[in-house]
């Protein structure tokens, strides 16, 4: 299915949802797409849910250095949050989070979106599709 981009104004969150098989090139699509929204909005933090990721995973290692050379989507100082409860996705992103300490010292990877709301201070959220 690919991904889907919203934002809550309230708690000042863009989130990414990926959904369905997840490709490479999907992702790379989604981290182009949530980089154009930050270019030309406000700083604001980021929630990235792989929850709806089917078992299908076709991401390498190799992407996921790609990811950590690309610059960080969401400003320093602004958390971001990966939710990501399969093991395999799991890895690659604790693997992102361990190789980009430096470029994003603000990333943490949990496995429930109840323990990124926890850690973002949320406990309603409203998001709204954006363009």
């Amino acid at each position: 299915m690919g991904f889907v981009m919203d934002f809550d104004a309230k708690n000042n969150i863009l989130r990414g949802t990926l959904e369905g098989p997840l490709t490479g090139a999907i992702l790379l699509d989604c981290y182009d797409a949530a980089t154009r929204y930050t270019a030309s909005h406000p700083p604001c933090r980021g929630l990235w849910d792989f929850s709806k990721v089917e078992a299908n995973v076709d991401i390498s290692s190799d992407l996921i250095r790609q990811v950590v050379g690309r610059s960080p989507i969401i400003a320093a100082g602004y958390m971001r949050v990966v939710v990501a409860p399969q093991d395999f996705l799991f890895g690659m992103m604790r693997m992102l989070q361990i190789l980009s300490e430096q470029a994003r010292p603000e990333l943490h990877v949990v496995r429930t979106i109840d323990e990124a709301y926890r850690l973002l201070l949320v406990k309603s959220p409203k998001f709204s599709p954006i363009s």
